[in-house]
């Protein structure tokens, strides 16, 4: 019996993601008692949902894991520019090379954080902060001279298309997610990431480039900001000015409560998809609970608080 009991507790360590999983289906049965029926609909509504919060989740997980308490702060701001920006290229040049302009510009962003971040030693927070505001002000002046109108066809990928009842979007973050575990856990820049974030000093003696390895941790989550505001735009029908902003507070929850370490050097890509479904579901049901917005906005934060703490390693505590 004790046998089992350790190898169930072993597996749970290995598989952290299993609690938002059951996190997600436990919302779902909430809000199936609050409104009174329980609806797959209801589940596919919110995956459609999540699956925004999934693609630039995957991006924020990947600089989280780099260490050193890297966070992006600039993917608020790249998610608003990518969907103006690539609403004027998409039409003009067609939609793969307007979305490839797109993704190159956001390519740059990673770039000068990275440059800003590992060559000036500007801490991460700040130096995305900083080159956030940057962005914001590109999106400002491109914002004055466009209404940021997705072509018709990126509107009928997100808004109408349907395979199987079901949003391709929704697919599409499973997609995304799949190319993210393989590329975290299957590729050398995987391993080398993780290594860095346990202890970029003693990795770097072990021969991994860190300085190249957190460089392609800020573009990737550049890209994922890109891929995530030419989607949005879509969906809503245009872009406008503080799109990305309610996704930067989830886009970095999502990744902790799936079990991603604000330490560094552990990542987890189910949980952190499973960790969007389950933010976007409790959005979901305090909205149907009809709680007035200063309560949601308490409950979200209380939640975000706790997991943070919970999440920081005891020995990083006790050294306090």
């Amino acid at each position: 019996m004790n046998d089992k009991k350790v190898t169930a507790s072993k597996w749970i360590g290995r598989n952290i993601w299993i609690w938002a999983a059951l996190g997600s289906l436990v919302m779902w049965f909430l809000i199936g008692a609050v409104t009174g029926h329980m609806s797959l609909e209801i589940l596919l509504t919110n995956a459609t949902l999540a699956s925004f919060l999934v693609i630039l989740s995957m991006g924020q997980m990947t600089v989280i894991t780099s260490g050193e308490g890297s966070i992006d702060l600039s993917i608020q701001y790249t998610v608003a520019l990518s969907a103006y920006i690539s609403s004027v290229f998409m039409v003009k040049m067609g939609i793969f090379p307007g979305l490839l302009v797109t993704l190159g510009i956001c390519v740059l962003i990673g770039i000068a954080n990275g440059v800003i971040n590992m060559y000036l030693k500007v801490p991460a927070m700040i130096t995305t902060l900083a080159m956030g505001f940057i962005v914001y002000s590109g999106v400002l002046m491109i914002s004055t001279h466009t209404t940021g109108m997705p072509v018709k066809s990126v509107s009928w990928f997100t808004q109408r298309l349907r395979i199987g009842g079901i949003s391709p979007l929704v697919f599409f973050s499973i997609l995304i997610s799949s190319g993210m575990w393989i590329l975290l856990y299957k590729t050398p820049f995987g391993k080398s990431l993780h290594a860095a974030g346990q202890n970029r000093l003693a990795a770097g003696f072990a021969g991994i480039r860190i300085v190249r390895t957190v460089m392609k941790s800020f573009i990737i989550s550049s890209l994922m900001a890109g891929v995530t505001g030419t989607l949005l735009g879509g969906y809503f029908g245009g872009a406008f000015q503080d799109m990305g902003l309610s996704y930067l507070l989830t886009s970095i929850a999502a990744p902790v409560i799936g079990g991603t370490s604000v330490a560094g050097g552990k990542s987890s890509v189910s949980g952190t998809f499973f960790g969007a479904l389950f933010l976007t579901l409790l959005v979901a049901l305090l909205n149907v609970s009809r709680l007035p917005a200063s309560a949601q906005n308490l409950i979200q934060g209380g939640l975000l608080i706790t997991v943070l703490v919970a999440s920081v390693p005891r020995k990083q505590t006790q050294n306090v």
